[in-house]
C-alpha cells in the first residue's frame, strides 16, 4: 500500500512545487504545481477500506506533463486510477486563467 510519503515522493519527481490540500500564491513562482489531497474514506466490506487520493495538476498555458505520465507514475506505486476531471479557474482580478486537472485514484487502506 503506498504511503502518504511515497505519494509525495512521486509527486516531487515531476520537479514542480508540491502542496498538500492547497498551495498559496506566495509559495510558488508561477502557476505550475501539484497538490495532493486526501478524499473520501469508504468501507468496501467488513475488513476492507479505500481512500480517495486526488492529484491536482495546476498549470498556466500549455500542459507540460502528459496525463499518461502522471497516471502511470502513481499506478506504479499501487494507486488505482479512476478518472481525470479537467477544469479551469480565473486568477483573481485578472483576465488570466489557469487549468487544473484532477486525477482521482483509490488507495487500499487498513481497517
Amino acid at each position: 500500500m503506498p504511503t502518504d510519503e511515497r505519494i509525495a515522493e512521486v509527486a516531487g519527481s515531476f520537479e514542480l512545487p508540491v502542496g498538500t490540500q492547497r498551495i498559496y500564491e506566495n509559495e510558488v513562482d508561477d502557476y505550475n504545481y501539484l497538490i495532493i489531497r486526501k478524499g473520501r474514506y469508504t468501507r468496501n466490506n467488513c475488513n476492507s477500506f479505500t481512500r480517495i487520493i486526488e492529484i491536482v495538476y495546476v498549470y498556466e498555458g500549455e500542459q507540460k506533463i502528459a496525463d499518461k505520465e502522471i497516471v502511470s507514475a502513481f499506478e506504479e506505486i499501487g494507486l488505482n486510477f479512476k478518472y481525470m476531471d479537467p477544469d479551469d479557474t480565473r486568477i483573481a482580478n485578472t483576465n488570466k486563467w489557469v487549468d487544473m486537472n484532477t486525477y482521482v485514484f483509490e488507495r487500499p487502506e487498513r481497517g
